[in-house]
């Protein structure tokens, strides 16, 4: 590799920890869990009370935990588990998905808006 590859390296490398940083530094805390099945909102659960809700389908069931502002699945019958895996979630747009029962949990705001995107 020669010197001008690795200072390129360098460069593009502190670039993307900056702009992670940058992102993450300006993500919000979230104000609640939306749950959706489906495409369908079933349950807005606060952030800011501790609660457990079960989420039944026919294709099985997720039980989704809210302890001290984070939200996790503690468990479901899915075979794969990746969604009891995922790492506990509390900034808004963070979300959790299990695919085989075709549900998303996701963080909001406090503020709802108006719009979904501005186009221009």
């Amino acid at each position: 590799m020669k010197k001008a590859d690795k200072i390129l390296i360098i460069i593009l490398l502190v670039l993307a920890a900056g702009l992670a940083l940058f992102f993450y530094s300006r993500a919000e805390e979230g104000g609640f869990a939306r749950v959706l099945v489906d495409g369908e909102v079933k349950v807005e659960l606060p952030l800011r009370e501790d609660a457990e809700f079960t989420v039944e389908t026919q294709q099985g069931y997720n039980i989704i935990k809210i302890q001290d502002g984070y939200v996790f699945i503690e468990d479901a019958d899915c075979r794969d588990q990746i969604c009891v895996e995922h790492k506990k979630i509390h900034l808004t747009g963070e979300t959790i998905v299990c695919l085989p029962h075709k549900l998303v949990v996701e963080i909001v705001g406090e503020k709802e808006t108006e719009f979904d995107m501005v186009v221009g």
